[in-house]
């Protein structure tokens, strides 16, 4: 492992990694300690920041679209 000083050790999009886990509206339907609205921009901002910094973003989902 190298050790990085200064302005090399700040985290760097290709040693970072971004993972959204269960951004739907029905998980936000109960949620008490922030405002949904609040969460969805802030989790939208946080995705397309990522993208235009190239951080790989993986997002997970327990319920999705299948084919019947």
């Amino acid at each position: 492992m190298t050790f990085r000083n200064g302005l090399d050790s700040l985290l760097r999009p290709e040693d970072s990694v971004l993972v959204l886990i269960d951004h739907q509206p029905y998980q936000l339907s109960n949620l008490n300690s922030h405002d949904p609205h609040a969460v969805v921009n802030n989790s939208t901002a946080l995705a397309k920041v990522a993208k235009a910094f190239g951080v790989p973003t993986i997002l997970t989902s327990v319920v999705a679209d299948r084919a019947a």
